[in-house]
């Protein structure tokens, strides 16, 4: 299935028949992802690719790609930054009820008790790809880069504590 994304989708009936979905999702319904946004702003566009597959030995799996770009803010500079989230799921489809499958060691296992809303699912998988602490990348964040320094371009203040200095060594 390609272009327009269905609201819910039956994972293990897509696994089943070896499925595929690419598509965009329109990030308005993302909430819990615009929430991360800067003030006003709106994720882009989610990108979906996903492909579904039931293995020879009769394992539901999930894998693909999913993708978008958030503008947050830099927790370094406090400017705005826009992050590439890129989530890559590899999931196993276990439906509710059944003995666990055995999939691979690397693969995160999803119960699957009925319908699957995309958008929470896309959501989910983004979420858990963003970085903890949204950030520039090294060398073109406007950040001191240690501890104490005043950023680029600042004017000098003098340190309030330099008077201290000098009357540490007399006692």
């Amino acid at each position: 299935m390609s272009g327009r994304l269905p609201e819910q989708i039956d994972a293990i009936r897509l696994a089943d028949e070896g499925g595929r979905l690419c598509g965009e999702l329109a990030a308005g319904g993302l909430h819990r992802l615009r929430e991360l946004s800067r003030s006003g702003t709106f994720p882009e566009p989610v990108v979906v690719d996903l492909s579904f597959e039931r293995t020879g030995h009769g394992v539901r799996m999930m894998r693909g790609i999913i993708r978008t770009t958030v503008e947050a803010i830099c927790q370094r500079c406090l400017q705005p930054v826009a992050i590439d989230v890129t989530a890559r799921p590899f999931v196993v489809l276990q439906v509710a009820g059944e003995e666990p499958a055995v999939g691979p060691e690397e693969a995160d296992t999803l119960v699957v008790e009925g319908p699957l809303l995309l958008n929470e699912l896309a959501e989910d998988e983004l979420l858990l790809a963003m970085p903890m602490i949204p950030m520039h990348e090294e060398g073109s964040c406007i950040a001191p880069k240690r501890r104490g320094e005043a950023p680029p371009g600042s004017p000098d203040k003098p340190n309030p504590f330099s008077a201290l200095r000098g009357l540490k060594g007399k006692d």
